[in-house]
């Protein structure tokens, strides 16, 4: 019984770590909600980042209050909505741009040496991904401290 706690609180601080490193990004998205309109080529664009910045900061406080008052008491549901927030969520949003850029060719694997070296759009390309593969790791972790019939 207090292994499974242990993977519990394990997983907890994983999903709080990431979603602490969502925070700054998404906060600079939704600093832009002053500019309604950004200058494009032709005319005059709207600004899209301020809605999704404010609409992820709702979800990652979301999560983390989850995960807090529920999650880490090991109340069953919570480990439901946290699956919810990792694939309808984490994984659009960080990791399947990603994904698709390096199905199409767009990215490839030499990245990898780029983020190591410092390159600052190398580190951004390669942060959704691992935030998302950690995320899958700390939902999987105590699967079965949720997932199995109580009492047993």
């Amino acid at each position: 019984m207090r292994v499974r706690r242990d993977t519990v609180f394990i997983s907890s601080v994983l999903f709080s770590l990431c979603f602490a490193t969502l925070i700054p990004h998404n906060l600079r998205y939704a600093s832009t909600w002053h500019q309604r309109f950004f200058p494009g080529s032709r005319s005059l664009m709207e600004n899209q980042f301020a809605p999704i910045g404010f609409a992820s900061l709702a979800v990652v406080f979301i999560g983390l209050i989850v995960v807090w008052a529920g999650y880490a008491k090991r109340v069953r549901w919570t480990w439901f909505v946290m699956f919810i927030v990792v694939w309808c969520f984490a994984f659009p949003l960080y990791a399947l741009p990603i994904l698709l850029d390096i199905h199409a060719g767009a990215i490839d694997w030499s990245v990898l040496r780029e983020a190591t070296t410092g390159s600052e759009a190398a580190r951004a390309v390669l942060k959704g991904p691992l935030v998302f593969v950690l995320m899958l790791v700390a939902l999987f972790l105590p699967t079965k401290a949720f997932l199995q019939p109580e009492g047993q």
